[in-house]
C-alpha cells in the first residue's frame, strides 16, 4: 500500500490498491472534505474509515452527504464505532451510503 501525495487537515490517507482510504481524526466536518473530490480523482472508490470519529453531530452527517453528492467514483463508510453508527442508522445515512463493519469488508464491497 503506498501513501498520498497530498494532505489532507485532520485526515490519515492511504491506498489500498486503487482505493482512497481516508481516516478522519475525530469528528468530520465539511472543511475536512475539501480537497477530497480532486484527491479521488483515478480512484476506484473512497473508503472513509470512521474508527477513530468517536461522534458524528447533525453537521458531519451532512458533511458526509455533501462528499457523497460531489465524488465521481463509489464512496462507502466503514468501522464505525456503536455510537456513530447507531447515529448513522438514525439519521438514514446507512440506507443512503454503504456502511461496513471494516475497512476489509468496504474494500471487497467496491467492484
Amino acid at each position: 500500500m503506498g501513501s498520498v501525495a497530498l494532505t489532507l487537515t485532520g485526515m490519515k490517507q492511504r491506498l489500498a490498491g486503487s482505493v482512497l482510504v481516508l481516516t478522519p481524526a475525530g469528528e468530520p466536518a465539511e472543511a475536512d472534505f475539501a480537497g477530497i473530490d480532486a484527491l479521488s480523482v483515478g480512484h476506484k472508490g473512497v473508503v472513509l474509515d470512521l474508527s477513530e470519529v468517536p461522534y458524528l453531530s447533525s453537521q458531519g452527517v451532512v458533511a458526509l452527504l455533501g462528499l457523497q453528492a460531489r465524488l465521481k467514483c463509489p464512496f462507502v463508510l466503514a468501522a464505525p464505532a456503536p455510537l456513530v453508527k447507531r447515529i448513522l442508522h438514525q439519521a438514514g445515512i446507512a440506507s443512503v451510503l454503504p456502511l461496513h463493519a471494516s475497512v476489509e469488508a468496504a474494500l471487497a464491497s467496491l467492484p
